[in-house]
């Protein structure tokens, strides 16, 4: 199966598909190659294959979004061994997920790893909260996050990186740190409830990212030690900061030194809660896609290595 997203990184997904389309074929592969129509396509068609189960490889051509979609289709029904394995062709805005699959963004490496690719099994995260439940596979955000992604529509035009910096830099002026509660490692009575060997971060906060991989929008390495094969997340908890302090820190998290910043927590966790202690509504990002509900709690957790995914073989094991 193929799924193409046209609308990825602002119709660059639609030209993708003819040199796909002639590197499958050039390759004699059997292939179904379906274009999304719309929010919640990708994840029917990845819950279509793993209900016929004639499907053993996707290739996923589109961005992180898109791979979200496809990876909640593959886990509606719960995690299982037999899942059809994922190749991505990034062609989205921020491509994150790829950064951690790792090679190169041509066509011709995306197809060859239908045939050669090594067979990886990633964590993914899986966030409930009142009566919703999601997988994703690389960021749950509350925070300045959310007010970007707001913003991002206005600069879809520049490339990747360019676009956050810009949709940030329009987010800052507007944003006002969140009273946020978050408890990592929560006991068993709920979800704000502490436990032994809980810790309990609460600020006016900037930022509050839970990672399965080391980067987000684009390349900023928020959590630069994240691996997504380890059974853990990553979390970035960043308290609010003046202008100096964000001039100051916003080149380090490009290169993921932001870790000794007085106003930084990084740490690692298998579960985690992350509220308003103020009781007001939060709104959240999954894998860099705004959900239109709010909370005022959300339970976070590590689902270990249940995503089977395409490497190339010359990749390394560490």
């Amino acid at each position: 199966m193929v799924i193409v997203n046209p609308t990825s990184a602002g119709g660059r997904g639609r030209h993708v598909r003819g040199p796909l389309e002639a590197t499958l074929e050039s390759r004699g592969l059997q292939y179904r190659l379906v274009e999304t129509e719309g929010v919640g396509h990708a994840a029917e068609l990845a819950l279509q294959c793993v209900e016929q189960g004639e499907v053993e490889r996707i290739l996923v051509a589109g961005g992180d979004g898109t791979l979200h979609e496809v990876a909640n289709g593959l886990l509606a029904t719960g995690p299982r061994e037999d899942l059809p394995v994922l190749a991505v062709l990034p062609v989205g805005t921020g491509n994150d997920f790829h950064r951690m699959v790792g090679g190169d963004r041509r066509v011709e490496s995306a197809v060859a790893l239908l045939e050669t690719g090594r067979v990886r099994r990633f964590d993914v995260g899986r966030v409930r909260w009142d009566d919703g439940e999601r997988y994703f596979v690389n960021l749950m955000g509350v925070g300045i996050d959310v007010e970007l992604l707001k913003r991002r529509r206005a600069f879809e035009r520049l490339p990747g990186l360019l676009q956050y910096f810009a949709a940030l830099a329009s987010a800052l002026a507007h944003f006002d740190p969140l009273p946020l509660r978050v408890v990592l490692e929560p006991g068993s009575d709920g979800c704000g409830a502490e436990g032994p060997g809980s810790e309990v971060m609460e600020a006016r906060s900037m930022l509050s990212a839970i990672t399965v991989g080391p980067s987000v929008g684009g390349g900023f390495l928020l959590s630069p030690g994240a691996v997504p094969e380890d059974g853990l997340l990553d979390l970035c908890f960043v308290e609010a900061m003046g202008p100096f302090a964000i001039a100051k820190n916003l080149p380090k998290v490009l290169r993921g030194t932001h870790g000794s910043a007085r106003e930084v927590r990084l740490r690692r966790l298998k579960r985690a809660c992350v509220a308003a202690p103020d009781r007001r509504p939060l709104s959240f990002e999954l894998d860099g896609e705004l959900v239109s509900e709010t909370t005022r709690s959300l339970s976070v957790e590590v689902v270990p290595g249940v995503l089977p995914v395409l490497r190339s073989p010359t990749d390394s094991d560490g």
